[in-house]
């Protein structure tokens, strides 16, 4: 079989159409988790069809190791890239827990001027009495807690969970994502 433009052109076909269709699956996957049901189902028309037009152009030329391989490698590329928009888009809320010696109570005042919700537990650790701060949060909201901890040089253990739903209390709402909250529905 011989390597000539037309293939190298339907090899890069085969493999930028194939990133765009798995892109778009991991992005619906993940929409659909956050109960964004309407715009998954949007994308996922997006995505089949893509998908459709790939797989027939592969199917029909199975004897070509280098449609093959361009789909595979499509595939491969298609999941990193997706998992990389989804952390930049960071759709959803997540909760966020930060264990500190309870001497450190000025960090839930400065948390609650910066307009975070801050409820306070208390408890004892391996080192004496603890403050356990839950907040709840977007996902696009995380990086700037870490960012206070890190700049403040506060040793504390914080861990990290996505939520899909939570009622009541006090959120800091971005009026930014009321386009979000409505597809929700």
């Amino acid at each position: 079989m011989e390597f000539n433009i037309d293939m190298f052109f339907m090899c890069l076909f085969i493999f930028f159409a194939r990133i765009s269709d798995v892109t778009f699956m991991s992005i619906r996957t993940i929409l659909l988790t956050k109960g964004m049901s309407k715009l998954a189902a949007f994308m996922g028309f997006f995505e089949v069809t893509i998908y459709i037009i790939v797989l027939g152009k592969v199917v029909n030329s199975l004897d070509n190791p280098f449609y093959l391989i361009s789909y595979a490698l499509g595939y491969a590329s298609g999941n990193f890239i997706g998992s990389k928009i989804e952390s930049f888009l960071a759709f959803g809320d997540a909760q966020m827990r930060i264990v500190l010696p309870s001497s450190q109570y000025d960090v839930v005042d400065d948390l609650r001027g910066m307009g975070y919700g801050v409820t306070v537990f208390r408890g004892e650790g391996k080192d004496g009495e603890r403050i356990m701060l839950m907040i709840n949060l977007k996902r696009k909201q995380i990086g700037n807690i870490y960012d206070y901890i890190k700049a403040k040089e506060i040793k504390a253990f914080v861990s990290t969970n996505d939520i899909t739903s939570y009622a009541g209390g006090y959120h800091n709402v971005n009026k930014k994502n009321d386009l979000l909250r409505k597809l929700k529905r």
